[in-house]
């Protein structure tokens, strides 16, 4: 990260520049409520300069989200291609059959932890920690699943079909 060129936008959402997009998205909406003219803080001054400093102020934290979300944006897209490239150039394993350990072997070769297959993906960690254990009594319905790891095998870069057919198997005979 270029924290130089954004600390100020992490300073404005009153965040450290190391945070993660939740973070952001979370500090964001806090201050856009703290700072409308809907809040209870405000509520009592109403001269024309405090509404023109929180008009202000909103302005900053719109800009700085705006910016931020491009940031973590542009950066989910420089690790898909980091994760494509270390899939094509490097020994990540291939199985006969793809099933929790296989990707989670998959994704620790890879070097990604699997927090960040949640945020970049949107599939929430407890489901992504119930498909790589096979904990398949805890995971949401059939439909769910055949997205999530179907997802899940995409941001790993492998083949999309095989992953889900050999995980879905495995899902409905042990469901």
């Amino acid at each position: 990260m270029h924290e130089q060129n954004y600390k100020k936008y992490f300073e404005i959402l009153e965040l450290e520049p190391d945070t993660t997009f939740s973070d952001v998205k979370g500090s964001y909406l806090h201050l856009k409520k703290l700072y409308s003219s809907n809040s209870f803080i405000f509520s009592s001054l109403s001269d024309a300069l405090e509404k023109e400093k929180r008009k202000k102020i909103l302005g900053q934290i719109e800009e700085a989200y705006a910016i931020l979300s491009d940031y973590y944006l542009s950066e989910k897209k420089q690790k898909s291609q980091t994760i494509k490239t270390t899939v094509s150039n490097e020994h990540v394993p291939e199985f006969d059959v793809y099933n929790g350990n296989a990707l989670r072997l998959t994704r620790e070769v890879l070097g990604i932890n699997l927090e960040e297959v949640a945020f970049f993906s949107k599939i929430p960690l407890q489901h992504l920690e119930n498909i790589e254990t096979e904990r398949f009594d805890l995971l949401p319905p059939k439909a769910y699943v055949r997205i999530f790891v179907r997802k899940y095998a995409e941001y790993l870069s492998l083949n999309i079909k095989k992953v889900t057919d050999d995980y879905m198997k495995q899902y409905e005979n042990k469901k």
